[in-house]
């Protein structure tokens, strides 16, 4: 789905993935990024297929997926939140080449975004276990995984967890005084 309002931060902005070339070819390449296909599944097989891939997204109901634009006006990483049932939703297709603070505001945002537009009471996520540094983020914010779960043919982490906006606190706080501190 399109969610027709660009969701601003101090460092980073969420803006709708869209069937531009630009945005395709963007979602295509980075996804294809070594570092990114180990952690994010399967990528494209070509940009027609990428290109496929969202017009579907966009039509699909309870499915928002986002591009992450740094201050510059570069794209610099994609988010998430989609399946969206019964207040729940998983958020993922996270990939992201920009500082850790451009990082930690996307998910921040993201986090804002279900909880107040789209009032979401519970957050899911499926995470490879070989992606050591997404667990350990989750650890560190007090979110334990459940069970593990098989994905794409690949053993995962599957975490839940309230959407209340906690486990993010101490992010919000961090991102607050570094911010300040650039005013």
């Amino acid at each position: 789905m399109i969610y027709d309002k660009v969701i601003q931060g101090k460092f980073v902005d969420l803006k709708s993935i869209t069937l531009e070339d630009a945005d395709v070819e963007f979602s295509y390449q980075i996804r294809k990024e070594e570092k990114n296909c180990k952690t994010v599944g399967q990528p494209a097989s070509s940009l027609e297929e990428q290109k496929k891939f969202i017009q579907w997204q966009i039509k699909e109901p309870g499915d928002y997926y986002f591009i992450v634009w740094n201050k510059k006006g570069e794209r610099i990483g994609l988010i998430g939140v989609y399946d969206i049932h019964d207040r729940t939703g998983e958020v993922g297709r996270e990939v992201n080449n920009g500082s850790s603070v451009e990082a930690m505001e996307a998910e921040v945002l993201l986090d804002e975004f279900y909880r107040t537009v789209l009032h979401l009471e519970k957050i899911t996520y499926v995470i490879y276990l070989s992606n050591k540094k997404h667990i350990n983020n989750h650890e560190k914010r007090g979110i334990k995984m459940k069970q593990t779960v098989t994905r794409n043919g690949i053993e995962c982490a599957y975490y839940e967890r309230v959407a209340d906006g906690k486990d993010f606190a101490k992010t919000r706080e961090l991102l607050d005084r570094i911010g300040g501190s650039q005013a």
